[in-house]
């Protein structure tokens, strides 16, 4: 380190005695002792005394004495020995007799610039690291090389062109997405800095307002033919979303649809004009308030949140194992344990939700009757070995004590099989109620078995296989009326459109079999989908308590075109064949506009 610190003096000397233009030919002169700084010098020369007679009578030393000095000091501090070299070769080797690095390269040559051993880093007064401080009484700023910065690239090969600039991402754009009705606050995931965040619930809790207001609005038109009756249907719906953010976990929700009462919709029927107008309806609406427990503690506190346990009470819309087990809205509230993992069982992940609906729930086995039943219980989704497992139970109470209550049970599990089929199989199991066996409403088992298969277009061609068996009367958790039946996912020919009264094969599972056919198509672009299936359904047990009247077959297409970001065209068509029925078919088209 000595020997270092000296070489470096002698290198300072060496710059300062020898003429700029033979050391550094490319750069600016520092300036001249003599007769001022010539032009663009980084600084005039400081008074001193008079120039020693040297070579050429330019008061400089001796270049073969600096160059003697030069090689004696690096002998002495180092081992190895010294060649005999020129004297921009042998201890500094400037840049300029080396050959320029290239444009993109990350090379900068360390010896050419400081020597064989590079100088300590500068240091500022306070002992810091960084640029040094500008020095006093006449003394210079230290040079800056412009090759101690990477070169910018060269674009003289290729001219400036305007467009190859707009697509300077692949020619990619943000993708247009139709924005919320109504905005207020911060907006919806949009670009721009985020205003300062209010304290009102603690400094690790912030606040920060935002009203949005969204859904969408739908008008359909359809000619059905159901068992009982035919119908022109032209209806209408509104679905308003009012969401009003406190923070980043708590807020309050509410979904109303004010054209509508009791699942049906306003509507001009075989040309009769029928109003359906109810702002709040809590059949079919939600209002509930969600948070995370941790989070408000933490802020409460003034410390980091010491747990995560998100919550939600109120109208609370409820949706387990896919809609399967539960889809409908409630009284009541849930808590959940998320995101734990146990080695000793091999589960990546797992969380369960414990919930208690105390009022309006929606169950075949109350006769859809709002105010007759309520349960308690606990769903766990667990992940673990390349696939999902869903197990839920609960006890549904009777709450006019007339022995309808029971035990209720969802299983569920989904994986992928030989990266060729994604397999799905469900089990919902009812048992307990204290009825006489033709007078039980909640008795039964259903077996679903749902199958999506990859194909060489895995994203456009979707073909998928789903079966079901049900035994008695399977019944779901709780399943709201204008969702239909506890088949509504296992093909289109079992969906209800929640508008229009459009038929439907026997959704209920009660005592039947069967499976749905049917392939999925999508545009290469995703603009526009095609479905197409068939199904075939077996009815079993004992007439007088099962819903199908018989046997069931049916087709059906459905087709969808997006016109832009927020609206789209849809039409659907069926028809079925019914056993001691009378067939049912229906075509309708519907207008949607998502806002």
């Amino acid at each position: 380190m000595r020997s270092q610190g000296l070489g470096v003096r002698v290198f300072e000397f060496y710059q300062s005695a020898r003429p700029q233009a033979d050391l550094y030919p490319r750069r600016a002169a520092w300036g001249r002792a003599k007769g001022g700084g010539a032009p663009g010098a980084r600084c005039a020369p400081s008074p001193g005394p008079s120039p020693v007679p040297g070579e050429g009578g330019t008061g400089r030393p001796s270049a073969f004495l600096v160059l003697m000095l030069s090689l004696l000091v690096v002998r002495i501090g180092t081992a190895a020995p010294v060649s005999f070299l020129s004297s921009t070769q042998a201890v500094f080797a400037p840049p300029t007799r080396l050959p320029p690095c290239t444009p993109g390269s990350s090379f900068q040559p360390a010896v050419g610039r400081f020597g064989f051993l590079p100088p300590p880093p500068l240091e500022t007064s306070d002992g810091l690291h960084g640029l040094p401080e500008t020095p006093g009484n006449g003394g210079c700023l230290a040079p800056i090389d412009s090759r101690d910065f990477s070169p910018g690239p060269n674009y003289d090969c290729r001219p400036y062109s305007v467009c190859e600039e707009l697509g300077i991402y692949g020619d990619k754009r943000l993708v247009p997405t139709q924005r919320p009705l109504v905005e207020l606050g911060v907006p919806f995931y949009d670009t721009g800095p985020v205003p300062e965040s209010k304290t009102w619930c603690g400094p690790t809790n912030l606040v920060q307002p935002k009203l949005y207001v969204y859904g969408d609005y739908r008008v359909a038109y359809a000619q059905n033919t159901n068992i009982a009756q035919e119908a022109d249907v032209l209806a209408h719906r509104l679905n308003l979303e009012v969401d009003y953010w406190i923070t980043s976990t708590e807020r309050l929700h509410a979904f109303v649809g004010p054209f509508q009462d009791a699942g049906k919709f306003m509507r001009v029927e075989n040309g009769k004009y029928i109003e359906e107008l109810e702002l709040f309806n809590d059949n079919t609406d939600t209002l509930f308030f969600e948070g995370d427990l941790g989070q408000m503690l933490g802020g409460w506190e003034h410390t980091q949140a010491p747990f995560d346990l998100p919550f939600t009470a109120g109208l609370v819309p409820l949706l387990l194992q896919n809609g399967v087990w539960a889809l409908d809205t409630a009284w009541g509230a849930a808590v959940t344990i998320p995101a734990r993992n146990s080695p000793r069982f091999d589960w990546s992940n797992f969380d369960v939700t414990f919930f208690a609906a105390l009022d309006q729930v929606s169950s075949d086995a109350f006769d859809q009757a709002p105010h007759s039943g309520q349960f308690y219980g606990a769903t766990a989704f667990i992940e673990s070995r390349g696939g999902y497992l869903e197990v839920g139970y609960a006890f549904v109470d009777d709450r006019h004590g007339v022995g309808r209550g029971y035990h209720n049970v969802g299983v569920s599990y989904t994986r992928r099989y030989l990266n060729r089929v994604s397999n799905s199989v469900r089990l919902i199991v009812n048992a307990g109620q204290d009825l006489p066996k033709a007078d039980r409403t909640a008795d039964g088992v259903l077996l679903l078995v749902e199958n999506s298969f990859l194909t060489k277009h895995p994203y456009t061609v979707v073909p998928y296989v789903n079966f079901w068996a049900g035994f008695d009367r399977p019944q779901p958790l709780a399943r709201a009326a204008a969702f239909g039946g506890v088949l509504f996912n296992t093909g289109i020919l079992f969906q209800v459109d929640g508008l229009t009264g459009f038929p439907t094969l026997d959704a209920t599972a009660n005592n039947t079999t069967g499976a749905a056919v049917g392939v999925d198509l999508l545009g290469e672009a995703f603009d526009q989908q095609l479905i197409a299936e068939a199904a075939v359904l077996h009815a079993f047990g004992d007439d007088a308590t099962r819903n199908a009247p018989g046997n069931q077959y049916g087709v059906g297409v459905r087709w969808q075109l997006p016109l832009d970001e927020a609206r789209l065209i849809r039409v659907d068509a069926m028809h079925g064949f019914t056993e001691d029925a009378r067939d049912i078919m229906g075509v309708r088209v519907e207008y949607r506009w998502k806002f």
